[in-house]
């Protein structure tokens, strides 16, 4: 069975759940119903609190626990929805992937953090015992797993120039693709994805109000969810917020990219989140841009990715 999971450091995707990418270890035995993975003799749940930022989420256990949450709830998802019946033994093409900046230095390494030497994985999920073995190990590349799912719907192969700007948690992710082939001179990441808007929020907002926000509160204020928050709070976040996307995109063109000779097209929940926000900030640089809405597009990308290349091995 493929499953694709997109191992954010915001959220856990796959191509049919999301979840935020946090965890923890209980001390108590959970109740019968709760939510939560037995994973040799230790209990684990899932948190709104994520992950601190982590370079290599081959560190420690918490992205493989995520991970086993994360193909759980895409084995129910089957199950209940596509009339999949749980078999003894799963065996799982896992598809995963890295940012373009670590791609080359952690492929192997976040490979074998998930293959584990093809050795069976026992765990439970919602008191149901499963038991898995990784039958292959794919790692792709953020965004550009997007782009080979978005290419054909928005026919980007045939576009001079298309520029990905893929804001995640921690990254922001891009590229250039001429005709569809990659400028691999304008492939990389920044370290400034959501979690530093987000930062940048809660700072401004505790120095000038003295009041301590979370970044669900925040998503809240940015998306207009909810009534409980002043206006001149509301204000300051929108303030913030537009000027981070102003010195982000002002990055690029640090980095030589024109705006005005390509056609830019953003993904990720960064961008989702954010997307008020460009389009003011857009008037000035003109050119052609679309927001993806689809937080699940490198997930998807994956698989995509994946069956193309089992049908060139058929041949």
């Amino acid at each position: 069975m493929i499953i694709s999971v997109d191992t954010g450091n915001k959220q856990m995707k796959t191509e049919n759940c999301e979840f935020n990418s946090g965890v923890e270890i209980l001390d108590t035995l959970p109740g019968e119903l709760e939510e939560v993975i037995e994973y040799e003799g230790k209990y684990y749940r899932t948190t709104n609190r994520r992950i601190s930022y982590m370079e290599d989420k081959t560190a420690d256990e918490r992205y493989f626990i995520l991970t086993l949450f994360a193909i759980a709830k895409e084995l129910s998802y089957q199950q209940k929805y596509e009339g999949m019946l749980p078999k003894n033994l799963e065996e799982i093409e896992l598809l995963v992937g890295l940012p373009p900046a670590h791609y080359g230095k952690q492929r192997k390494k976040f490979r074998e953090y998930f293959y584990r030497n093809g050795t069976i994985v026992e765990f439970g999920y919602r008191g149901i015992p499963y038991r898995i073995v990784f039958k292959e190990v794919k790692v792709y590349i953020q965004a550009y797993a997007a782009y080979c799912l978005l290419a054909v719907k928005k026919q980007l192969s045939v576009v001079p120039k298309v520029l990905l700007i893929d804001i995640g948690g921690f990254t922001v992710d891009y590229m250039v693709l001429r005709f569809g082939r990659l400028e691999m001179e304008y492939v990389d990441s920044l370290e400034n994805g959501v979690i530093h808007l987000y930062n940048s929020i809660k700072a401004s907002i505790r120095q000038k109000y003295s009041i301590l926000l979370e970044e669900e509160d925040i998503d809240n204020i940015i998306l207009e969810r909810g009534t409980g928050y002043k206006q001149e709070l509301k204000e300051r976040v929108r303030e913030v917020a537009i000027g981070y996307v102003t010195e982000l995109l002002g990055r690029f063109r640090e980095l030589g990219i024109d705006f005005n000779t390509t056609q830019t097209v953003f993904l990720g929940g960064g961008s989702i989140l954010t997307a008020e926000f460009i389009k003011i900030v857009w008037k000035r640089f003109g050119g052609e841009y679309c927001i993806i809405n689809n937080t699940k597009a490198n997930a998807k990308g994956y698989r995509l990715q994946y069956l193309a290349e089992k049908k060139e091995e058929r041949k």
